[in-house]
């Protein structure tokens, strides 16, 4: 399993990837970061991570120069994509995890014949994004 995602309560809950989620979400805070306090306004090729640059953008706030706020949902959602677009596929349907009153969970599980080579995939793909953006400066 690549991973076991918790779509209510925006969380990794297991799979491979629940040990690299760190890494990925890091990754783009630093990058996202750098391109704030740069005044650069970066474009992505990914559909959520333009969404989730909007997001940490207007939540930034100046006098918090070492933090930027990633928006779980807009996160987990850019995150599946990008484990799909490096070869994890979802498993088909409506899965529901009941965890009780008040706690019960839209799921989605990411699976793969090797998920190390997904994640590794996926490491790498948002490296480069992330390294290619093209930024301009915001005044």
């Amino acid at each position: 399993m690549v991973a076991s995602f918790d779509r209510s309560f925006c969380e990794c809950q297991g799979g491979l990837f629940f040990d690299h989620m760190h890494q990925f979400s890091s990754l783009i805070e630093g990058a996202f970061l750098s391109h704030l306090q740069n005044g650069l306004e970066p474009s992505f090729n990914y559909d959520a991570l333009p969404e989730l640059w909007d997001e940490a953008k207007n939540n930034f706030e100046p006098g918090d120069e070492d933090y930027v706020d990633l928006d779980g949902d807009i996160l987990q959602r850019f995150l599946i994509e990008l484990l799909e677009g490096s070869g994890a596929f979802e498993a088909p349907g409506s899965l529901m995890d009941p965890g009780g009153p008040g706690m019960t969970s839209s799921m989605s599980l990411l699976f793969s014949e090797n998920p190390s080579e997904v994640i590794r995939k996926a490491l790498r793909q948002l490296s480069i994004e992330l390294k290619e953006v093209q930024g301009k400066f915001q005044p």
